[in-house]
């Protein structure tokens, strides 16, 4: 069996800085963050407090009932706990409290349960004087650990706080002394009606004994969350293709490879950190669908291209990285993003006073993530002490064709080259049933790699100098009839780089790559912008694979003369996601010697 033997894709961003600086993250930002994962709208929450004692005995189950609004210019919490009912409103500025019952205080004790009303209203994320103490790991996350002074009290709140998230996973309160007196831990989150919540909490007074369990069972948001826009990332992909190699075909008369996909991805990561004009002119160009709809799209994609390889037909992989400066303040939600829906590893190097080192890492990092293929793919100088983030995705390939092409019939046979002359070169053959498609002007072949889930189209012209004139749009409504062809294909190694600069800079988003770019989304000030982007991929087909699929080929030939496709002359292919149409890669054929 035949197929692609390796294909591999990496390119990687490069934002550069004009102005800047670098501290430690501050802990009020951290509680900040975690203050912008909350939801702007009002929510109510429904559930069971549940109070065992220490020897097991259940002392109380009631019913919960909150109602939170922490979008309001003064954050409210109202209660129902079995009989007790209870509304608190505080200042965003400080830790005043305003209650509708005068017999509790922010540190009452509900109903013997060890929990107070502050507990629950998560208002200890705006108390001030916080400071982070630590970083540690709870239930396989990475948190920052943060304490905040209790108001009008010698005791401290000790906070774990999940960095990707933002979620506050587990809170103590400390005496003056250190010793614990109380802990609160999330025992499992759940994702309902698009928020992720702290579906089980466990609160444990080291005083009594008494462990509290709160199991939320329902959420339901006041005003009725506006449906968002659908947003088909194969499209935008598959347009950005179009576009991409018309601009990049137009100055260049020889072979051609790429992937859009991984470009296109690698930009939406950037583009989660664009603000104002600077994505609007991003979203338009890459065909995005705004910033709530794109990135949940395309961690889908992702998951799924990756979910391929599980399968076992073929080797497919995609792989994100962040690589920010050491201690510079990147604003926390910006990495939780690329973390949540690129599934981004995030390591900081010191570009400032070790460039050449943290050149180094993301060179071995490439190497790793592309099987040793790419090496040293950042050349010496391309990274200086102003750059401040590099943001890489690579995506590796490696297939063999559902129906093989057998070695023994690979022979010398003429190319025809666009320029009329003549050149010989290894040209594989076979018989077998394909998809194919047809106009005046071309033949469509689709070849299926093992699996199903990915295919090869190629896009043969009926003669060897029209291949510029080709329209690729022209590609998307035919339709394929399957039956069987005789197929000769030559074997063939592309590898292309590109400085995509001033090519994306002349498609329509200049902004992103002068000194007035708005990524501020990424440091909360407007000091970023895109140094280079630089794309390189490589593909090799070639005749490897399996007797057994042989045999099932053979066996489907008929007696009459099939339609040929002979890719004697210049051609086009395209490789695709089959259940999506998502085109992973796209390349030009010019010579395949």
């Amino acid at each position: 069996m035949s197929g692609l033997k390796n294909l591999l894709v990496y390119i990687f961003v490069v934002i550069c800085v004009f102005r800047g600086y670098s501290e430690p993250i501050p802990a009020d930002d951290i509680l900040a963050f975690v203050r912008t994962k909350l939801p702007t709208d009002p929510l109510r929450l429904t559930g069971t407090l549940k109070v065992r004692t220490k020897n097991g005995f259940t002392k109380a189950s009631l019913p919960v009932e909150m109602n939170l609004d922490w979008g309001a210019a003064t954050p409210k919490a109202t209660y129902r706990i079995g009989d007790e009912s209870l509304e608190i409103s505080w200042n965003n500025d400080t830790p005043d409290y305003q209650f509708s019952n005068e017999k509790n205080t922010p540190t009452s004790d509900i109903l013997g349960t060890g929990i107070t009303w502050a507990d629950l209203s998560f208002s200890v994320l705006w108390w001030t004087g916080s400071k982070l103490v630590d970083e540690d790991n709870k239930i396989n996350r990475e948190c920052y650990v943060v304490d905040v002074p209790v108001p009008d009290s010698g005791n401290t709140m000790r906070l774990w706080i999940e960095k990707k998230m933002g979620m506050l996973l587990e809170s103590q309160i400390l005496d003056a002394k250190g010793k614990q007196i109380r802990r609160m831990k999330i025992k499992s989150i759940k994702k309902m009606d698009g928020m992720w919540v702290a579906k089980d909490l466990e609160i444990k007074d080291k005083q009594t004994g008494n462990k509290t369990t709160l199991q939320i069972s329902d959420l339901q948001w006041e005003n009725p969350k506006p449906e968002i826009a659908a947003f088909d990332p194969a499209v935008s992909v598959n347009q950005l293709t179009f576009d991409l190699y018309q601009k990049l075909s137009g100055g260049n008369d020889g072979n051609l490879f790429l992937s859009p996909y991984s470009i296109s991805s690698a930009l939406a990561m950037v583009y989660g950190g664009a603000r104002g004009e600077t994505a609007d002119q991003m979203g338009t160009t890459l065909r995005f669908g705004g910033q709530d709809a794109t990135h949940p799209a395309f961690s889908f994609l992702r998951k799924k291209l990756n979910g391929i390889q599980e399968k076992g037909h073929v080797q497919l992989s995609v792989a994100n990285s962040l690589w920010p400066q050491v201690d510079y303040a990147f604003q926390l939600d910006y990495l939780a993003l690329t973390q949540e829906f690129y599934g981004s590893e995030i390591e900081p190097v010191d570009f400032i006073t070790d460039t050449e080192g943290a050149r180094q890492k993301i060179n071995t990092w490439v190497e790793d993530k592309t099987n040793d293929r790419i090496k040293d793919l950042i050349p010496e100088g391309m990274l200086d002490p102003l750059t401040r983030l590099v943001l890489a995705n690579a995506i590796y390939f490696k297939g063999n064709w559902a129906s093989q092409f057998k070695p023994e019939h690979t022979r010398p046979a003429p190319f025809k080259l666009a320029d009329g002359t003549t050149v010989e070169v290894p040209m594989m053959s076979q018989t077998a049933d394909f998809k194919l498609a047809h106009t005046p002007e071309f033949q469509l072949l689709e070849l299926p790699y093992e699996g199903d889930d990915l295919s090869m189209l190629i896009l043969l012209p009926s003669e060897s100098d029209k291949l510029p004139e080709l329209d690729l749009e022209a590609i998307a409504g035919l339709e394929f009839n399957e039956m069987e062809v005789m197929v000769q294909l030559p074997r063939f190694k592309l590898e292309s780089t590109f400085q995509l600069d001033d090519t994306l800079a002349a498609m329509g988003m200049p902004l992103a790559f002068s000194r007035q770019a708005d990524f501020s989304g990424m440091t909360g000030t407007q000091d970023l912008y895109i140094g280079v982007v630089v794309h390189k991929a490589f593909v090799e087909v070639n005749e490897e694979g399996t007797e057994a699929a042989a045999a099932t080929a053979v066996g489907m030939r008929t007696t009459s003369m099939p339609p040929q496709f002979t890719a004697n002359h210049p051609f086009l292919f395209l490789i695709r996601e089959n259940s999506t149409g998502a085109i992973l890669f796209i390349g030009r054929v010019i010579d395949p010697r």
